[in-house]
């Protein structure tokens, strides 16, 4: 354990950010898997219905991610990585563009 006074403080600051991280990263990850179970309910019905769930879960998902990038809990080129990958998945499976209103 740490001596001196400002150490201790570090732990405990090293400590909460750790539980503030963990929270964006499980938050993208269920948004993550959400997002491709969806993505096989539209492949097999491709009901308006479930586009504009896909259309929503897509936006939420990137804005999670530029989020946690903001605040540092992913690298720059993670979070450029995850949202492509999203949109390659995307235009691989013929599913129209998301991003158009």
């Amino acid at each position: 354990m740490a001596n001196l006074k400002s150490s201790k403080k570090r732990v405990i600051i090293g400590i909460r950010n750790a539980a503030v991280n963990r929270v964006y990263k499980t938050t993208i990850k269920n948004l993550l898997k959400r997002y491709r179970k969806v993505t096989k309910l539209y492949l097999s019905t491709t009901s308006n219905e479930t586009f504009q769930e896909l259309k929503g879960l897509v936006n939420n998902l990137y804005s999670r991610i530029d989020k946690a990038a903001k605040k540092n809990v992913f690298h720059l080129n993670k979070s450029a990585r995850q949202k492509s990958r999203i949109l390659h998945n995307l235009k691989k499976l013929n599913i129209p563009s998301v991003f158009t209103k």
